[in-house]
């Protein structure tokens, strides 16, 4: 398991990588997103940015904003929307990464196409999002966000017939979809290269581990059987602690207390 942190895009980029490189965390997840980690103000950062990757020996994953169409009927507007996509997995490859995640369109109202036209304008979008990612050298995962924008069935039609992965968004998926985790991992298991987590209660969701509904432990048996790959813990929380103490109650899950303590140790890693 290889755990990562994601930047807050209103939020200072270097302050950032900082305080997740003295967290020890892996890698960092950098979402390409107004207003303070655009593609151009990244650029102008570039250097800074990756000297203070390397610095702490992060990786480097990408995530594109949520709020771009992947759907909308009118070409002029979805292939402008494309453009700054490609732009942003550009920079994404200036920085390091190899993976970048994409949300389904929740900014297209179904109604304005409905929902057979809205399903072909998003998989000819993604088509071509994911030939372009390829260029870039950049696996693009499609992340599991609200059934209303993608349910699972419609899943299963896009990744039949594109070369794109999936990044499973546990907290999303156990709140706005319903099917169950391990019944959406039968399903897709093969294509889930990357996966976010993050507590929820009622709509309310990236809360830290621990402070809703999420059954981590029973999350963390049916990962374990399949994953040992990148998780992200997308908590939005003004106080860093409750990201601290996300991190280590997932490797407390995952290795158990006697192998997170020896894991510890080998590392020099204080309490």
């Amino acid at each position: 398991m290889i755990i990562g942190a994601m930047n807050h895009p209103h939020k200072e980029i270097l302050d950032q990588i900082y305080k997740i490189g003295e967290m020890n965390f892996d890698y960092l997840e950098i979402t390409i997103e107004y207003p303070a980690a655009t593609p151009q103000k990244l650029i102008q950062k570039k250097d800074k940015i990756l000297e203070a990757i390397s610095s702490y020996n992060l990786g480097v994953l990408a995530h594109l904003p949520w709020f771009f169409p992947l759907a909308n009927p009118y070409e002029r507007i979805q292939n402008a929307t494309n453009k700054e996509i490609e732009n942003a997995m550009h920079i994404a490859t200036l920085l390091g990464a190899k993976t970048i995640t994409i949300h389904p369109d929740l900014v297209t109202p179904v109604s304005v196409q409905g929902r057979k036209l809205m399903l072909e304008n998003t998989t000819k979008t993604l088509d071509y999002l994911s030939k372009q990612a390829k260029k870039f050298g950049l696996e693009l995962c499609l992340e599991t966000v609200d059934q209303k924008a993608l349910d699972v069935e419609e899943y299963k039609k896009i990744l039949a017939n594109l070369d794109i992965s999936i990044t499973l968004d546990i907290g999303h998926l156990s709140t706005y979809f319903s099917i169950d985790l391990e019944d959406f991992i039968k399903i897709f298991k093969d294509k889930i290269k990357h996966i976010h987590l993050h507590d929820f209660k009622g709509s309310e969701d990236h809360l830290p581990l621990g402070a809703g509904r999420l059954e981590l432990d029973k999350v963390v048996a049916a990962l374990k059987k399949f994953y040992n790959n990148t998780i992200t813990l997308e908590v939005h929380s003004s106080d860093p602690h409750y990201l601290v103490y996300s991190k280590e109650a997932l490797e407390l899950a995952w290795y158990g207390k006697k192998a997170l303590e020896e894991n510890k140790k080998y590392y020099g890693i204080k309490d």
